[in-house]
């Protein structure tokens, strides 16, 4: 994929190319390969699937789809059990939208106490003389990708090699990802720090990191040897899922796109009572430090191609997403609604939830309707998410024969 090297094809058609070029590789080869990290350019061990699919530019059904459809469920159950630990993240962090806000609350006072540290300066420069660290620094900061095996291997360093709070890292990642997904993320980082599983933590090992680089890197002595778990809260009890009824059609509406969404054709939205779009990025709220301009304009492009191929995308009136600037949209195209596909819990939910407080304070706007569309997707896995994924795993069969019915 060229963002491997360059700046990516944001496109839903690009998305779909990339998606038939890799089907061919979505069997055994992928179970066998993944694991592997060539570096920048040789990412030809994985799909790179994932900033398209984490914005819904490719929607995870299209590429289990892909995979079952040339493959087989044997062949083919490795590359689907990685698309569904996405949505069984996001549906574990539905469950327990607390963890989300207590990992802001944690993050801004670590960054306070942590302002001007000359080791977390080191880190984030790429300047700690462990090579394989260094150089994933600056992979993510000129790419904005890391191999999946890498970030695993980049958190353990940072929070036991380099005694870094976890919070930082993962919100470094979120600056720099261009699949930074608040669910994944977040929780990946808690994982590897023994949060996520009470007990369990993941220590990086020299020779793990040889053999998965093909000797490019071998940072032998440099590693710590234990993986302590971190003090934490232990993660509530799930919570219990109310998912909206279908939308009513026949009535003006001004759609809410957003990061999380760039497929609004295929979502279950009312595509002919549109009138008018409020463009949502808020690639810039994954953090509260400086996102990489790469990430915003990977979503603003993302957001201009959706709107082309709505029916009459080429003349859709769009504004921004300023709740005065909707309002005045709305009062011009004579919407009664605002429509918009779910988001998980993240910043673009917490977004959502902040125009929706201010368009009730706006006197011509309080008129308007806010309604939300869940996918069949995200409604039909995440109450499974309750538990641990290899509970999860054990539904993804009924789950697939729901999700095609």
């Amino acid at each position: 994929m060229a963002y491997l090297l360059g700046k990516p094809d944001v496109s839903r058609n690009a998305a779909l190319k990339h998606l038939t070029d890799i089907t061919p590789k979505l069997g055994y080869s992928y179970a066998k390969e993944r694991n592997f990290d060539r570096g920048p350019g040789c990412h030809d061990s994985v799909t790179t699937l994932s900033p398209w699919i984490r914005h819904r530019l490719l929607l995870e059904e299209e590429a289990v789809s892909a995979a079952l459809n040339a493959h087989g469920s044997q062949a083919a159950e490795k590359f689907v059990q990685e698309v569904f630990w996405r949505t069984y993240w996001k549906g574990w962090l539905e469950l327990r939208p607390s963890v989300w806000q207590d990992y802001e609350v944690a993050r801004d006072h670590d960054l306070n106490d942590w302002n001007g540290d000359a080791g977390l300066a080191r880190a984030l420069s790429g300047q700690t003389g462990i090579s394989c660290f260094d150089h994933w620094v600056a992979e993510l900061k000129e790419t904005h990708y890391l191999h999946n095996h890498a970030r695993m291997w980049f958190a353990s360093i940072w929070v036991f090699t380099l005694g870094l709070p976890w919070t930082l890292g993962a919100d470094f990642f979120l600056q720099q990802l261009l699949d930074g997904d608040p669910a994944s993320n977040t929780l990946s980082w808690r994982w590897v720090s023994g949060l996520q599983t009470p007990g369990k933590t993941y220590l990086a090992r020299a020779e793990n990191i040889q053999t998965f680089t093909e000797g490019r890197f071998y940072p032998d002595s440099q590693l710590a040897t234990e993986a302590p778990t971190l003090d934490g809260s232990p993660a509530p009890m799930p919570s219990t899922l109310a998912f909206p009824a279908p939308l009513q059609s026949g009535i003006p509406s001004i759609l809410l796109l957003h990061d999380d969404d760039l497929c609004p054709e295929t979502a279950p939205l009312p595509l002919d009572d549109i009138v008018g779009v409020a463009l949502l990025n808020a690639a810039d709220l994954r953090s509260t430090g400086q996102v990489a301009h790469d990430v915003s304009e990977f979503v603003a492009v993302g957001l201009r191609d959706a709107v082309q191929r709505l029916s009459n995308g080429p003349d859709m009136l769009t504004c921004d997403a300023n709740p005065k600037t909707i309002a005045a949209l709305a009062g011009r195209l004579g919407a009664q609604r605002i429509v918009y596909a779910h988001a998980p819990v993240g910043p673009v939910r917490d977004a959502i939830d902040d125009i929706t407080g201010q368009l009730s304070k706006i006197d011509e706007a309080r008129r308007l309707i806010m309604e939300v569309a869940i996918r069949k997707w995200d409604a039909g896995s995440w109450p499974y998410a309750a538990k641990g994924f290899f509970n999860f795993k054990k539904y993804i069969p009924s789950m697939i024969a729901s999700l095609q019915q």
